[in-house]
């Protein structure tokens, strides 16, 4: 009875947790793997004395994900891990999540440079201030003053349109002249012929 007991309770923990991720998800934020662990100790969801995110909560999160095809785990540089449900959003917006969090700079850059390269276009700053990214127009111009001051971002430029609006251009996919041009069609001339 108690091998039975014990397979029962793992069966709930491995709901539980699936419920936290697809929960998280569903509400447009990654889950980190501290926060599945914690709290599902508070709820004494696991077997061993004490219910401490231990060897056996780690495994059983494994096991949820892996038996699981809309759960999945995101690795930051620094090792630990998120996890999301393709049920609510797509890995994309996960790792843009991922990388608010970790790296602001890289992400603005990347996603410059992705759309200087695959479209080409350049990108209006304000952009930056839409979910999911969620900045302060303050926090986007502090962020683009960091980058330009390092090394690794010199290829991130601004332009500003004939309104005043900044648009970001990465110099590695886009000419100075091609992208001013670019970004004055977006934000005026796209407007006004249809």
């Amino acid at each position: 009875m108690n091998a039975h007991n014990d397979r029962a309770k793992a069966t709930e923990a491995a709901w539980v947790l699936g419920v936290m991720i697809r929960q998280e998800s569903k509400e447009g934020r990654l889950i980190s793997a501290s926060e599945i662990l914690g709290r599902a100790a508070d709820q004494k969801l696991f077997l061993t004395p004490g219910g401490g995110p231990g060897e056996e909560a780690a495994n059983l999160l494994r096991k949820v994900v892996g038996e699981n095809e809309d759960l999945h785990e995101l690795a930051a540089e620094d090792g630990s891990r998120s996890y999301y449900s393709s049920l609510f959003m797509t890995e994309v917006y996960a790792r843009i999540l991922l990388q608010k969090q970790a790296a602001p700079l890289r992400l603005i850059a990347d996603i410059v440079r992705q759309n200087s390269a695959a479209y080409p276009r350049p990108v209006p700053l304000d952009l930056f201030t839409q979910h999911p990214f969620d900045l302060t127009l303050e926090e986007v111009m502090n962020r683009v003053k960091q980058m330009s001051a390092l090394i690794e971002y010199k290829d991130i430029e601004p332009t500003t349109t004939s309104t005043s609006r900044v648009f970001l251009y990465s110099t590695l996919h886009l000419d100075s002249e091609y992208a001013a041009m670019l970004a004055e069609w977006l934000d005026v001339g796209q407007s006004e012929n249809p």
